[in-house]
């Protein structure tokens, strides 16, 4: 929110000893409603400045008034003062887009502000400052959170690095949408890539293009392989793409990684549909690597002795790059599995390497696989981890994006991303012509970006002017209010968020009235993840409602919502749930929410619920099973956890590493003896801080008034540790709030 812009204003921005000065600023040629800005370095500028001028004008041509601002930028401090400028002033800026090199804030000490990325930031000799730290815009497009500068790299110098305060606002709620045109070279060739980019898109821009072929894709492991969360997913889509269910309204396709052992093939065919319009990749990823498939299907006994040579192969190569022993690594799978030598034969034979790389490359898409296409999809969601950090070169999202193909723009994650976030909020609305900025703008996370224009947008399909909306009437409940009943269930959703964004409190019992009469997945999701920010009664109440909803996904995010609001009050009914929902994943989920709130009584009340199941039910095995999942969480949370953070024989690396661990698995029980070892002055500082930065992940916890409580005596008491008194403030602000994204705490 755009809270506190006139006092950041008035502050005079110096680093390592320069001053900065004021950019060139090119205002922009057309008068309209709503303004968006062009950033770009002086160097490139220089060599391709027509190009800009020309996408300036595309822009301007589709109703924004468009600024260029060009400047050897120094510091990501100097870009956000003149976004700030920009800010101030009238017709309202609603985004911006960095063109070359500009600067790029590293962010620290905030990784509540991610879906997932959890490195350890103060292990230099395992992770380099740049891989421990995430590279964010948030620093341009929140104008409330508050950063202190570190430094600059002294290697990667693009990169800065900041921490985020402990006084600043400890959820992400962006003012504007930012991109990158950031190209997947570093060398002089970036200029030509971006020139031809832009001039590309300028064409583009000039179609009507309407949002009518869509294409799929969920990879390997990322379901973890359950056809019921496919299935959920599939739903939600329908409710964003209501046209694409009816004759002649448009052409979706769908695919799953276990369809076609030729699906990269596949996969690769669709992408250069000159109708394809979007293209979404569900799956895990790398820097250069889209992880599409898993292991061919085994059939027969060749087949499953041929599958474990390649795996032993594979073992002896990575062993032999590591430097260790060949000889110990084969005598090792000998004695443990019985394996005979001669099926390590061949491991380093050219013709064997050959082909095991072919098989393997068969699987997924790298760099030169994306190099050697031409994708057609105007918009790519890769749901992937790091395909877009776009700090390296090559990024499997700037491949895409600035190829031969007519890609416009990509949303893509600069680090590591969650699987069960809910990834394709709001985007329906695509689909009904806004903008991809106005849309990736409610993607609060630090990780994620646009790569390329964001001003670019499908025909509208809609009566509404959802563009304008969305930006002058953003703050005008009775706009929203209009729009609750609207046909769309895209349109409905977004009213929700808008109506409860003015309102608040004062909108909860109608949201609950929506939850129970609406038949749309989305909007009854949103109704969720806005009555979660409240964590009022009326929430942990209607959880016992949406645990039982018709689609997967709500009861997946149920069942973890109450493991971490922690009742045991919830425990008979998800025991019950946990064992009869047909999706896996629920299962997993269902476990680790359990655990968390009792491991023991969470076991009585699965065991209960099985005494309670028809005789044919296999009892005696499912109790097995349950046992084996909850008998060692209790032992491991006192007596791992809590005994080694305690013990203080062990090396202080150790013992934080305990601590870290509390910020995944949230044990409820833990959280009393946390305070206690928080508060004991007799440990050492850097202990502490980090037990009371793991107490910061409670975010719903029933326990978590006792934390704030001794989070705010920490903080004001000046006699203890500075470091102590700072994580106190962070982690009391962050409890308050809540967690940035109400669906993954």
């Amino acid at each position: 929110m755009f809270r506190k812009i006139l006092a950041v204003l008035v502050l005079t921005v110096i680093f390592a000893g320069n001053v900065w000065t004021a950019p060139k600023i090119k205002k922009p040629k057309k008068q309209h409603e709503t303004a968006f800005a062009i950033f770009v370095d002086a160097v490139t500028y220089d060599k391709v400045g027509k190009a800009v001028d020309a996408y300036r004008k595309s822009v301007e041509n589709d109703g924004l008034s468009t600024y260029i601002v060009i400047d050897d930028w120094k510091t990501p401090d100097d870009v956000r003062q003149v976004i700030l400028d920009l800010a101030a002033q009238q017709p309202p800026l609603e985004g911006v887009v960095f063109v070359g090199d500009i600067p790029v804030a590293m962010m620290r000490d905030a990784q509540h502000l991610t879906s997932a990325f959890k490195m350890d930031q103060n292990n230099p000799k395992r992770f380099e400052r740049v891989e421990s730290s995430v590279p964010s815009d948030r620093f341009y497009d929140d104008f409330d959170l508050k950063f202190k500068y570190l430094d600059q790299d002294s290697v990667h110098k693009f990169a800065h690095y900041y921490t985020l305060l402990a006084d600043s606002p400890q959820r992400i709620e962006r003012d504007i949408y930012s991109a990158r045109i950031k190209p997947p070279v570093n060398d002089e060739s970036k200029y030509d890539v971006i020139e031809k980019y832009l001039l590309r898109v300028v064409e583009q821009k000039k179609e009507q293009n309407i949002l009518d072929n869509i294409f799929t894709f969920a990879g390997h492991g990322y379901h973890s392989e359950s056809l019921s969360a496919w299935e959920s997913y599939l739903l939600t889509l329908r409710d964003m793409f209501p046209n694409f269910y009816r004759p002649g309204g448009g052409v979706i396709k769908n695919l799953y990684h276990t369809m076609n052992t030729e699906l990269k093939e596949i996969v690769l065919t669709e992408l250069q549909d000159p109708a394809l319009d979007m293209a979404l990749f569900h799956a895990h990823g790398a820097e250069d690597t889209q992880y599409l498939l898993g292991s061919p299907p085994i059939n027969t006994v060749v087949q499953n002795v041929e599958a474990a040579k390649v795996f032993l192969r594979s073992k002896l190569r990575a062993a032999k790059r590591r430097g260790k022993s060949l000889a110990e690594t084969k005598l090792y799978y000998m004695e443990a599995h019985g394996i005979p030598l001669d099926w390590f034969e061949g491991a380093f034979d050219d013709s064997v390497m050959a082909a095991d790389s072919l098989a393997d490359r068969k699987l997924d898409i790298h760099i030169e696989d994306i190099q050697q296409i031409s994708p057609q999809a105007e918009f790519i969601m890769f749901d992937q981890c790091f395909n877009g950090r776009f700090v390296t070169a090559p990024y499997v999202a700037g491949s895409y994006v600035f190829g031969s193909g007519t890609t416009v723009a990509g949303m893509a994650n600069s680090v590591n991303v969650l699987q069960d976030i809910w990834v394709d909020e709001y985007l329906g609305l695509l689909g009904l012509g806004v903008r991809f900025g106005l849309w990736h703008q409610s993607r609060n996370y630090l990780e994620t970006h646009i790569i390329g224009d964001p001003t670019y947008h499908f025909a509208a399909t809609s009566d509404l002017n959802l563009n304008q909306l969305m930006v002058q009437q953003a703050n005008a409940p009775s706009t929203w209010e209009a729009l609750l009943t609207n046909a769309s269930p895209s349109i409905r959703m977004l009213a929700v968020a808008k109506v409860f964004h003015a309102k608040g409190a004062d909108f909860e019992s109608e949201l609950v009235d929506i939850y129970h009469t609406d038949f749309s997945v989305s909007v009854r999701l949103e109704v969720i993840k806005c009555l979660a920010e409240l964590r009022s009664p009326v929430f942990e109440n209607l959880l016992k409602e949406t645990l039982v909803d018709p689609a997967e996904i709500i009861r997946r995010m149920t069942i973890s919502l109450m493991g971490d609001v922690g009742y045991e009050a919830y425990l008979p009914i998800m025991a019950k749930q946990m064992i009869m929902d047909p999706s896996d994943r629920i299962n997993f989920k269902g476990k680790g929410a359990i655990t968390k709130i009792d491991p023991v009584n969470g076991q009585a009340a699965c065991e209960k619920y099985i005494d309670s199941m028809p005789e044919v039910a296999s009892k005696t095995v499912m109790k097995k099973a349950l046992a084996h999942s909850f008998s060692g969480s209790q032992v491991w949370m006192e007596d791992g956890l809590l005994a080694k953070i305690a013990d203080d024989s062990l090396k202080m690396k150790k013992r934080i590493s305990s601590v870290r661990t509390f910020r995944n698995y949230r044990f409820h029980k833990a959280v009393p003896t946390l305070i206690s070892m928080a508060e004991d002055t007799t440990m050492d500082a850097k202990l502490r801080t980090a037990i009371i930065e793991a107490l910061g992940w409670f975010t719903y916890s029933y326990n978590r008034n006792l934390i704030i409580d001794a989070c705010t005596k920490l903080a004001v008491n000046s006699d203890q540790p500075d470091m102590v008194r700072n994580e106190a403030l962070k982690t009391k602000n962050r409890l308050l709030t809540g967690p940035n994204n109400t669906l993954t705490p």
